[in-house]
Order: structure tokens, then sequence, then C-alpha cells
């Protein structure tokens, strides 16, 4: 690592400045939401050209070393002399560029840590912030959180198989079938139907299986739209589900607040036949 005695590096040689503010990530990392965090912050880091300093993509330029001043002998001639001051000098522009490279370079990657461990519960940063490079705080916490193996992929299985609408939200609830299907798409053999015939089949059935999933876990007052959707001869698509359950459920919610308002009409006109029932017997 260069000291603090070095010279100072020429701006935008990699990126522009954002004035020394630390731009933390949306989502920040908790111990628990490794792989929601990741996709964030990958997005966060490439909108501020920092993405590959963690990935390591882009490698720390190496440390020039500075040109020696020429010594002259004494029987040097004066031509010999002005080559010699010449390739020196160009050496030393040269030097001075690589250097303001790598200078650039390290407060890039310093940027980069220190927006990765913004992006993180205070606690969480002990094991990373004595690293020197940012792509090394990120490797480890790529080996210390990545979840991998069978038991992540039961994990996920069965969170799956346990989701059902209960008092959610059309919306809400196909969020949280989505988020547990990317998580089982992420840990799963990666499928390439367009150049695949196999995977394009195994992609179908994938999506019909999720399509049913969806519209089985929801309330019993989608019924009659759910059996009408599964019994067509051609197997509508999951946006094209969703859209269908959207639409009905504002129709339930019309329906509903109708009925309320007709169930309270009905019962305010009876109270005020009662009222003026009773304020006729009153007067007789």
């Amino acid at each position: 690592m260069a000291s603090s005695s070095d010279p100072q590096p020429v701006a935008g040689l990699l990126s522009q400045s954002y004035g020394g503010q630390i731009l933390r990530c949306p989502v920040i990392f908790n111990g628990t939401n490794y792989r929601v965090w990741v996709s964030r912050m990958r997005w966060h880091m490439r909108d501020l050209r920092l993405w590959d300093f963690l990935t390591g993509e882009l490698s720390c330029p190496p440390l020039p070393t500075p040109p020696v001043q020429p010594v002259f002998p004494p029987a040097t001639s004066d031509d010999d002399k002005k080559k010699l001051r010449d390739k020196y000098n160009d050496d030393m522009a040269s030097y001075m560029s690589q250097f303001a490279a790598y200078r650039t370079w390290l407060d890039e990657d310093a940027r980069a840590g220190a927006v990765l461990t913004a992006s993180m519960e205070e606690h969480l940063t002990a094991n990373i912030v004595e690293l020197d490079y940012a792509s090394q705080m990120w490797a480890f916490l790529h080996q210390r959180y990545e979840p991998s193996g069978q038991s992540t992929y039961i994990a996920a299985l069965r969170q799956e198989q346990l989701l059902q609408q209960v008092d959610a939200t059309i919306e809400e609830f196909f969020n949280q079938l989505s988020t547990v299907w990317r998580e089982l798409d992420t840990l799963s053999p990666q499928l390439f139907p367009a150049t695949c015939e196999s995977c394009r089949k195994q992609r179908s059935h994938l999506d019909l299986r999720r399509i049913y999933d969806f519209l089985t876990r929801l309330h019993a007052e989608f019924e009659p739209l759910r059996a009408q959707l599964l019994a067509r001869e051609h197997c509508v698509s999951l946006m094209d589900a969703l859209a269908a359950v959207r639409n009905e459920e504002i129709r339930l919610r019309s329906a509903n607040k109708n009925k309320m308002s007709n169930s309270l009409s009905t019962y305010s006109e009876a109270l005020h036949n009662y009222f003026f029932a009773f304020d006729q017997e009153l007067s007789n």
C-alpha cells in the first residue's frame, strides 16, 4: 500500500468523484439476507462503477519504479547530455502517469470498500475492515455467507411448500413466491432453453408447476377462476394468470364494498323506522 506522502492522483482517470459521500446500498446486509443483498449490491456498485473492484476483475496496477536522474561523466558531449535528459524526462512523464493510475486505483478501491462496509450492519464488518482490498472483503463474505449445498436447497423447497396467501394481497403473495423461486433457480442446475430442447421442456414443465402452485395456494374465493384457468386446453402463462387473479381481486373487493354499503344502508333504514315507530307510540 502507498504511504500518505505519495503524490496525489490525477482526478478522473478511472471514475468521477462523488464528493466524499459514501453511497450505501438500499438493502443492508444483516447476516441472513446474503443472496438478496448481493443482487442489490451488484447493481448498486455497477451504478457507482465500482463492481469490478469487488469482484477483482479490475486488478491493481503495479507500483512503478521512478527513473534515476542521469549522471554525466566529465567527457560527456552536450548532444549526449541532451539525449539523456530527454530520455529521463520521457521516463519521468511515463512514471507520473503510471503512478497517478496506481494511486487512483487505490482511491477507488478504498471507496468500494467504504461503500461495502457502509452497506452492512456494524457488527458484521469486524472481520473484513483489516483486509487490504475490497476484493478480499467481498471474497471473505462470499466464503462465509454464501449458502450452498443440499440443506439450503431443501430449506428453500420447504419454504415454498409452506407458503399460503393467508392475509396477503395477491401482489404481496406473488412477490413472496417469486423470492423463493429465484432462490431455488439459483441453487438448481442452470437451464438453457434457447439452445437445449431438453432444457426447454424442463423449463416449460417448471413454469406449469409454478402456475399450479400459485393458483392452488390462493383463498377459496378464487376457486371459480382457478378452475377456469387450469381447465384451459392451452395453459396460460404465469404473468397472464397473475393478471387475471389481480382483476378478480379488484372485482371481489368492489363487490364486498357494495355488499357492505347495502347492508349498512338496510341497517340504517331499519334503525330509522324503529325509532320513528317508537316516537309515534310515545306521542299517542
